[in-house]
């Protein structure tokens, strides 16, 4: 049996647990598609009482990764009907069999999509936007010198949190979760986070700054796409050493 409880653990922990659980399961294909989800086993398996599974299960159904079926059962649906852009969703894959393919997808929208925030904000927000992030950039540099992962991928998410916000733009403020949790997927565990071109990705985040700081909207740009085409030849070209 696997015990998902802990102590002085409520129901709605248990719900959030077995979500993560079942949901990890699924992404990594241990739960395969077509498959059916059993409520007793579940339950018998996790120790969990019933009402908690169901409501998991309508959790993962919402998500798009299960369907119940009358006289058929819960299936486990195929990856093209998942909420692909849920950041739950992303987390799962992001350390099971198709993390590359996630993230190189992932990586595909950023790049529609932080140039554009970076020109948008260079031009809406420039003199308040570009001292956050350079606070967030120091912080940046100071944990690379220490080396600390935990820091480092903090003070990053700040950085692409404050830019994307900066820009003002209600259509891509409903973006920032999932672009955030894309940042989240490259810093999985299986990913080393600081490599060879780590000290010229903190120039190419200042060229980012400079640009926004100076209002020069196709400067600013052109400098974020040139950051997450680096970020991709770094983690998945070959290029991560």
């Amino acid at each position: 049996m696997t015990n998902l409880r802990a102590p002085a653990t409520r129901s709605t922990g248990l719900h959030a647990r077995l979500v993560d659980a079942l949901g990890r399961r699924i992404a990594h294909g241990d739960l395969p598609v077509g498959g059916l989800v059993s409520p007793e086993r579940v339950g018998s398996e996790y120790e969990i009482s019933r009402p908690v599974v169901r409501e998991a299960l309508r959790t993962l159904e919402v998500l798009g990764l299960v369907r119940p079926r009358h006289k058929v059962g819960t299936t486990v649906q195929p990856q093209a009907a998942w909420a692909l852009l849920d950041p739950q969703v992303i987390a799962w894959r992001a350390d099971g069999p198709d993390s590359d393919t996630q993230l190189g997808e992932l990586l595909t929208l950023r790049e529609a999509v932080e140039p554009a925030a970076a020109r948008i904000a260079a031009l809406q927000a420039g003199d308040s936007l570009a001292p956050l992030l350079q606070d967030h950039l120091r912080k940046m540099r100071d944990a690379y010198e220490r080396r600390s992962r935990a820091a480092f991928v903090e003070a990053d998410t700040a950085f692409h949190r404050t830019m994307l916000e900066g820009a003002g733009n209600a259509v891509l403020s409903q973006l920032v979760q999932t672009l955030i949790a894309t940042l989240h997927a490259r810093y999985s565990d299986r990913r080393r986070l600081f490599t060879g071109d780590t000290a010229a990705s903190l120039e190419r985040h200042e060229r980012v700054i400079a640009a926004i700081a100076a209002l020069d909207p196709v400067a600013a740009e052109a400098a974020a796409l040139t950051l997450v085409r680096a970020t991709r030849a770094e983690v998945l070209d070959g290029s991560e050493r």
